[in-house]
């Protein structure tokens, strides 16, 4: 059946000979217009093109795959309608050959045809990613050794400037950061040189004429315009009958000073504009008592103030905190440190190509920067002394004009300036013949992290044409994808939260989603056999889109018991996702879908359903264990976790003590691990007789241990006993014997060969095959043979390089992510990535996460850059070891925000259209109540919530609810979950497992039913597990959790089963003892929270007072380490305290040397008969974060922050008491950092926040 096309999708088929934009709104079939439109340009008309007559450029290879399969498959289906047809025969063998691929793909092709032009070797290859992030390193390090040795003035004020304690990681990142961002430029070199001109700004009027400081102007005078408008729409509020007129002179006055700041900022002054924002002051409003006067509108009226005055205190902290002299003498104080970034970034770009050169390498970047080389070329000299000196298209340029009738280009909301430039010098528009054609959605662009330009896409939407002509842009609104009640809810949000200030595209009916899927009603025909063959169950479909919130706050779970408190945020969304998930495909209740292969409606089935996350890491693995702990199958597949995984790291230890025993960490882990098998009783006694015999000096280590036990002459000490040292000698012989031969191989086989001989000989892979998951751990092992392959084909060689590269690898994130071996099944839960999931559609979809707070961090690195305003950094007072943003800087951060949460909203509009049949939106608020209560009053003013508000948003959730007012409740279902009934309804579903009393009593005792399977039922009655004394074991516990049982003795006893009351054994299964420790209730806790993340993020560097210590404090909430209301549960004075005491200040030194270690995750392995729980040599996995140690060269401090209240004056008895009461936690935090570090703890020290001093322990 011929596809029946829209008017504007026939337009956007049909139109030709000229540049076309097509905006093309979610779901509205581009893909599909664009295929028919090469269709017809290929086989209609009277000279109808061949393909290769046309540039089909995609973004992905797999985009590029689809749109040759799709065409093949049109050409085919046109064959056979007009078999007779030569020109079509010969379509379809170009189609093979045909151009339609991704842009690195064209640049590659440009240069393998002019190679020579380029003074390259035709044999190039493109670089492995590993490869090339080794390469950088190597380049890097040996670049900043020869500035060391040449000590210039400039080089060593810049290692001052941002160097991390010993480490050159810190510089290393900031070059890398600089040259990154310089390749998102077609001439990187020109790039530099002026941002470089542009540090020959002097003074202020310079300056004031700068990009920067114009968008500062331009932003500045943009928030007064608005929220002017903001008091106009309260005045008028004032205006009405009831209303609070009394206020109107103040906001006048108001608006009046607001006028003057925009006044100021649209003139460029920048010392008026100092002076306005300096002098700016809200007075208060005048008293009103008046009984006639409406407390609603008044309401309305000083919180439209309050927020205004917020506003223009944020406004005037970052611009105009200084003054024009201070602003001109910080920022002249950061030039020559931004001098020598540039030019180190050269020097690298420079050194990073010769070394590619040598290798006859190429990455990515010079794909596209090598191909304009091609096309572009310098004007000639005589043309040099012209006002005009950019570069012009090159005769390689016009001869692909010539050659391409048409360029098609998808996704071009993604483009940047490099592909811009590279379109443009092969379009005929030079010539005066547009044949551009650029379809995208600018809504959708969402890959700012690749340095994607969408204004790009913005300058032509405003500037083509509706209407026919050599510039015409044409919108495709119609969505084909999903219900009416999904893109109602999409459009009530959308309408009032993206704006051109904050998303680029302002939200209209224009630019909105209209409906053009066909939905059948609900009826008897349409509706699957096996639902009609049952009675009084429920049949609906299309319901509305749904947001579920659950509050995780101290007052929401202080009404339960505090197991409610070991549950996470993360933990109970994804419960409570899993709870409606079981609705949805519920025989009796669940929702309908359609089934398109069927054509009937059926129940929705879990392969139906995927949860979009906006980030995976932290969170995919709580869902996916959440919703299998409920029963429900669920998959997630991340790009990381690869080199986590305990086989991997096994093997690549192993490999490390291949190449060079002397290691201390890799051996120990392979004797440690199932290939040697010693535990670590066994280690202890090897490393214990080893210590007590070696020679002063001369300790060697793990490695020295194992020597000394294979000196054949050597006795070990009686302490050891004789069955233990037999088994640690016959172990260590094990893996000699394995090491010698494994090291012998490795001399003359390549890597790839050596894992299958490591796997063999070792017995590995058969042991891991054996472990749970070991279908997913053989595959990450054959994965790591194929890293091994490509590594061989890099220009690096040998296993010591093969190590190096994979501790590169590591270093620089380059993650692989686990291997995967399950495809998508009917029967599993999906999890991806909002990004993961763009370009995709699926019936149900559960947006979680909501309530997660926008990553900001790129704002507040010590470098910024831009495209357009340039470099900024901190200006540094090496005198007075102060560091303070210039006002650069905070024009630069403030776009970076602006930019970060126009990304943030195109991400959600992304994830809220790829729903067909539903969309639910979930999240996990600890301060719901308060957030509902905040926004429960629209923001709106002309339809539309101001971007100064929009831009105070934290989350998601923040907007969604910032915009509910105005969404009508049958558009959108707002539902607050109970924490009660996620926990409750879990171990109700626990207890109704269980026989009850009534079940078992019912049966006839007296009757013999079968009597073998009553022999049977006996010997099973009266069977003892042997190792009974071990299923009390937990698998994994907490050190808190140890330390708690250690204080309050033996648990409850189990649940018991008798009684039907599923309410009362819910209660019986909640209850415990309550807590010992005053201030342990959810505020403590939370308190304590907030105190931790205090002291892990903030320096303990350069805070010289009080004053400081609160202004570091909310530093922290600016950079989302900490939220409001943590903020407020931490005393200045305590923090202060704790920096000026002994402890602080040592510290301090420490964190100045490079020496201090934070916030340290661990798990290690005990015997269960050392934690007192039996004799079993079974295995507890014990996990804990240690918050602080420092590494001194005599041992190890380890330091533990504790927040509790204590009773009494007296600070000894006191102090004696936190200490005994944490001296296991603390027992079992020692032994897991010499584990970790190999080193001794010399000191253990508790700081008590609320004595305010040290404790040894």
């Amino acid at each position: 059946m011929a596809v029946r096309w829209t008017e504007k999708q026939q337009k956007v088929i049909e139109s030709r000979n000229r540049n076309l934009l097509v905006s093309a709104a979610a779901g509205s079939g581009k893909t599909a217009v664009l295929v028919e439109r090469i269709i017809r340009m290929i086989s209609e008309g009277e000279h109808p093109l061949d393909i290769d007559q046309l540039l089909v450029m995609t973004f992905t290879n797999a985009a590029a795959a689809e749109m040759r399969e799709r065409i093949g498959a049109a050409v085919e289906q046109k064959l056979k309608e007009r078999p007779e047809d030569e020109h079509l025969w010969l379509q379809a063998a170009l189609i093979p050959q045909a151009m339609i691929t991704t842009i690195d793909s064209f640049c590659l092709n440009i240069i393998r045809n002019h190679f020579n032009s380029l003074d390259i070797d035709p044999a190039f290859r493109i670089g492995d990613e590993g490869e090339l992030a080794l390469l950088k390193s190597d380049v890097l390090g040996e670049m900043l050794e020869a500035c060391y040795e040449e000590g210039r003035e400039e080089f060593a004020g810049f290692v001052e400037h941002f160097g991390r304690g010993k480490s050159d990681r810190g510089i290393e990142d900031v070059i890398l950061q600089a040259w990154q961002f310089s390749q998102s430029h077609p001439w990187p070199g020109e790039w530099l040189l002026n941002c470089r001109a542009e540090l020959e700004e002097g003074n202020l009027e310079e300056m004031e004429q700068s990009p920067w400081m114009q968008f500062l102007f331009q932003d500045t005078a943009r928030q007064m315009e608005e929220l002017s408008a903001q008091l106009r729409s309260a005045l008028s509020v004032c205006g009405e009958e009831n209303g609070p007129q009394a206020y109107e002179p103040m906001l006048l006055s108001d608006v009046g000073k607001l006028e003057a700041i925009e006044q100021a900022a649209s003139q460029g002054n920048f010392e008026a504009l100092y002076q306005s924002l300096k002098n700016m002051n809200f007075d208060r409003l005048a008293s009103i008592r008046s009984k006639d006067i409406d407390g609603e509108k008044k309401a309305f009226v000083t919180a439209c103030r309050d927020r205004v005055k917020k506003a223009v205190g944020k406004c005037r902290d970052l611009y105009g905190a200084q003054s024009p002299a201070e602003v001109v003498e910080s920022i002249r104080g950061t030039k020559t440190v931004i001098a020598e970034l540039l030019n180190l970034t050269g020097m690298f770009d420079e050194a990073y190509r010769a070394a590619k050169r040598e290798r006859n390498v190429l990455d990515f970047n010079d794909l596209e920067h090598l191909a304009l080389e091609v096309l572009l070329e310098k004007a000639p000299e005589e043309a040099q002394e012209q006002e005009n000196k950019e570069r012009r298209p090159s005769p390689a340029a016009d001869e692909l004009s010539r050659q391409f009738e048409e360029i098609l280009v998808d996704e071009y909301q993604d483009s940047n300036y490099v592909q811009e430039a590279l379109i443009t010098s092969i379009s005929r528009e030079r010539f005066g013949h547009p044949n551009v054609f650029m379809v995208g959605d600018v809504k959708q662009s969402i890959y700012r992290f690749r340095l994607a330009r969408p204004e790009l896409f913005m300058e032509k939407y405003g500037s083509y044409s509706a209407e026919d002509g050599p510039y015409q842009m044409i919108e495709l609104q119609q969505n084909f994808r999903s219900r009416e009640s999904v893109l109602t809810s999409v459009n009530d949000i959308f309408y009032q939260i993206m704006t051109k200030n904050l998303g680029g595209i302002t939200y209209t009916k224009d630019t909105a989603l209209y409906p053009g899927a066909s939905f059948q009603e609900v009826g008897g025909e349409n509706v699957d056999e096996t639902l009609k063959r049952k009675e009084g169950i429920s049949l609906s479909a299309g319901t509305p889109t749904e947001l579920l919130m659950v509050d995780t706050g101290a007052e929401a779970l202080k009404q339960l018991d505090e197991d409610a408190l070991d549950y996470t945020a993360r933990e109970l969304e994804a419960r409570m996702i899993a709870k409606r998930i079981r609705e949805l495909v519920s025989e009796e209740k669940g929702l309908l879908v359609w089934d398109k292969t069927k054509e009937t409606y059926r129940r929705a089935r879990l392969g139906d359903m995927v949860i979009l996350l906006r980030s995976m890491t932290g969170w995919s693995e709580v869902f996916v264990n959440v919703l299998m702990n409920e029963g429900i199958p669920a998959s997630a597949q991340t790009r990381t976790g690869y080199f986590n995984t305990v086989e991997v790291e096994t093997v690549l230890s192993l490999l490390s003590v291949i190449d060079n025993p002397m290691q201390d960490i890799p051996l120990a882990a392979v004797m440690r691990s199932s290939i040697v098998g010693m535990d670590d009783e066994e280690m202890a006694w090897m490393m214990a007789a080893y210590k007590k015999n070696s020679k002063k000096g001369q300790d060697r280590g793990v490695y020295g241990a194992w020597t000394l036990w294979m000196d054949e002459e050597w006795e070990h000490p009686g302490t050891v006993p004789e069955t233990a040292a037999a088994s640690i000698r016959k172990k260590l012989a094990y893996l000699r014997e394995l090491l010698g031969e494994l090291r012998s191989e490795a001399r003359h086989l390549p890597i790839h060969e050596l894992l299958y001989r490591v796997y063999r000989k070792s017995g590995y892979y058969d042991y891991v095959s054996a472990m749970p998951a070991g279908e997913t751990r053989r595959g990450n092992l054959d994965m790591l043979v194929e890293k091994a392959a490509a590594y061989e084909a890099t220009s690096y060689k040998g296993l010591f390089h093969f190590v190096r590269y994979i501790e590169k690898l590591k270093k620089y994130d380059t993650d692989f992510g686990e291997a995967s071996v399950a495809g998508e099944q009917d029967r599993t839960v999906r999890i991806m990535s909002i990004h993961k999931s763009k370009g995709l559609e699926f019936p149900v979809v559960f947006l979680a996460g909501m309530g997660k707070r926008f990553n900001k961090q790129d704002a507040y690195g010590r470098i910024l850059l831009d495209a357009d305003l340039g470099v900024a950094a901190d200006h540094l007072d090496l005198d007075l070891r102060v560091k303070a943003p210039t006002l650069k800087k905070q024009a630069l951060k403030r776009r970076m925000e602006l930019e970060t949460m126009g990304e943030e909203l195109r991400v959600l509009y992304v994830a809220m259209t790829r729903a067909k049949e539903k969309l639910i939106m979930t999240a996990s608020d600890k301060s719901l109540e308060n957030k509902c209560s905040k926004w429960k009053d629209s923001m709106a003013v002309g339809g539309q919530i101001p971007y100064t508000v929009l831009a105070t948003a934290g989350s998601y959730l923040d907007w969604v609810l910032m915009a509910c007012p105005a969404v009508p409740k049958s558009h959108l279902e707002v539902t607050c979950v109970q924490v009660r009934e996620l926990i409750g309804e879990e171990v109700g579903r626990q207890v109704m497992r269980r026989m009850t009393k009534e079940d078992l009593l019912a049966v006839d005792s007296a009757r013999i039913y079968d009597k073998e399977a009553g022999e049977k039922l006996e010997q099973a009655v009266n069977y003892r597990y042997p190792h009974m004394d071990d299923t009390g074991l937990y698998a994994m516990i907490s050190v808190s959790e140890l330390k708690k049982q250690s204080q309050i003795g033996r648990a409850p006893e189990a649940i018991g089963t008798s009684g039907t009351d599923t309410e009362g054994a819910v209660l019986e299964a909640l209850a415990e003892p309550e807590r010992e420790m005053s201030g342990s209730s959810g505020r403590g806790a939370l308190r304590g929270t907030a105190y931790h993340a205090a002291l892990e993020h903030i320096s303990f560097i350069h805070i010289q007072s009080l004053e400081e210590t609160e202004q570091a404090l909310e530093a922290l909430v600016e950079k989302g380490y900490l939220d409001q209301e943590s903020r407020e549960l931490i005393n200045g004075r305590d923090i202060w305290a704790f920096l000026k005491s002994p402890l602080g200040k040592r510290m301090a030194k420490a964190q100045e040397e490079g020496r201090i270690h934070k916030e340290q995750q661990f798990i290690i392995g005990i015997p269960a008969r050392e934690m007192d729980r039996g004799d079993s040599d079974e295995l507890v996995l014990i996990q804990g974060i240690i918050d602080a140690y420092l590494d001194e060269p005599d041992g190890l401090v380890l330091i533990d922050y504790k927040t509790d209240r204590v009773p009494g004056n007296d600070r000894e008895q006191g102090a004696a008491m936190l200490a005994e009461r944490y001296r296991v936690q603390l027992d079992y935090y020692e032994r897991a950092l010499t584990q970790l570090t190999g080193k001794r703890v010399k000191e253990r020290m508790i700081y008590s926040l609320a004595l305010q001093r040290s404790i040894k322990v």
